[in-house]
């Protein structure tokens, strides 16, 4: 069974991960969507070096290509649910406890306004 995927999106209707995906050239945003498909339909066997889990519920999709290096940070939500939260462009190994942070604080504005009911999931 395959996960929706889903663009965390703010209370001012920004969707940073997609924003982000849509500001690469057109041969790496087609990389990194491709791999956002692989992930949803294979998401139960997905392994290193494709993702990990990172803490906090949190997990990074990577997506590598020359010396460029693509983290999309997420979290499984509600069963069904892949929530895409940050993506960052690296250069090291390590995600920065800041990217971290910033994927955790979107996670649980996202369960929050679930909660209030000011997310509907499809």
């Amino acid at each position: 069974m395959y996960k929706k995927i889903i663009y965390y999106q703010d209370y001012k209707g920004r969707k940073p991960v997609k924003e982000f995906i849509d500001n690469l050239d057109d041969k790496t945003e087609g990389k990194i969507l491709a791999t956002i498909a692989f992930l949803q339909l294979h998401w139960k066997e997905a392994r290193r070096p494709l993702v990990d889990y990172i803490g906090d519920k949190l997990y990074e999709l990577r997506v590598h290509f020359h010396s460029d290096k693509v983290r999309i940070l997420y979290a499984y939500m509600f069963e069904d649910y892949i929530v895409l939260l940050h993506a960052v462009r690296k250069k090291t190994s390590k995600i920065l406890e800041v990217d971290k942070l910033k994927a955790k604080k979107r996670r649980i504005d996202f369960e929050i306004r679930y909660k209030e009911g000011l997310i509907k999931l499809k």
